[in-house]
């Protein structure tokens, strides 16, 4: 028996995971109201095949497999028509559909941003509210795990940037990487030193040479030196909001620190 229907009355999403859900195979058909049609093929609870053909070429696939369902997940309008029991002419999709959804919602996301269609938060909340509670639910824990996992992969970055600089350097015994409230994002110090304490003193540090410099109308800070007796520290912005801090041992070439220290901020400000 075929269902057909309108996506107007239900969401492309949602009806994916409804055909899912019921197993077996099935092809769920879409016409846009412009005549492309869209094929999604499911095979035993997995999408596994996806075509989009123009209006004006019916034969001939413009899109297929992941870029397929993406393109697919743009479409608000158009007519769907279920077909079950019909065999996948070929596989093209290796990622799962909670994967696809949820990269699909991020391409659609980034189109609608760059056309100045909707702000990024609100256009993310408008196509969940489509979706049903769990699916919602589910794609909402996705995008969570994406973020840890993208702040992770940058406090990698971090941290290999500024090892790579202590190993390497005569002239920088420690450093670290601090946000605006004094948080540390990443270190490389040796001995008794403390990261959170260095990063809480240089967040200060930077918050009162940044206000004595606007006190006396010489602009904003892009760097701050402290010589001390047993060693300097140096800071230097990487952004509007966070810092590297370094530190050396007395006696250094200070040019050559700076330059160091010049280098991997912009490093860090490329991963920030």
């Amino acid at each position: 028996m075929a269902i057909k229907g309108d996506l107007h009355e239900i969401s492309l999403p949602t009806l994916v995971q409804l055909v899912i859900q019921e197993g077996g195979q099935a092809l769920l058909q879409l016409r846009h109201e412009n005549g492309n049609i869209g094929q999604l093929y499911m095979d035993n609870g997995d999408l596994c095949h996806a075509n989009v053909f123009h209006a004006n070429n019916l034969k001939t696939a413009v899109q297929t497999g992941e870029e397929a369902v993406y393109e697919l997940l743009s479409w608000r309008n158009g007519e769907f028509h279920v077909k079950k029991q019909v065999s996948p002419p070929a596989r093209t999709i290796k990622q799962n559909w909670s994967y696809l959804l949820m990269e699909g919602l991020r391409q659609l996301d980034e189109k609608q941003l760059a056309a100045e269609e909707l702000p990024q938060e609100d256009s993310i909340a408008d196509i969940l509210s489509e979706l049903s509670q769990s699916d919602s639910a589910i794609i909402q824990e996705l995008m969570a795990q994406k973020e840890t996992d993208t702040m992770a992969s940058k406090t990698e970055q971090l941290q290999s940037i500024l090892n790579s600089v202590i190993q390497n350097s005569t002239e920088i015994i420690g450093a670290a990487v601090v946000d605006n409230d004094g948080l540390l994002l990443a270190s490389a110090l040796s001995g008794p030193i403390d990261g959170n304490r260095v990063a809480a003193v240089s967040a200060g540090l930077i918050s009162l040479a940044s206000r004595s410099a606007q006190q006396l109308n010489q602009g904003s800070v892009t760097r701050t030196l402290i010589q001390a007796e047993q060693g300097n520290v140096i800071a230097i912005r990487t952004g509007s909001k966070a810092s590297l801090v370094a530190l050396t041992p007395t006696g250094v070439n200070l040019g050559m620190a700076f330059l160091e220290c010049s280098e991997m901020a912009s490093s860090i400000q490329r991963v920030l």
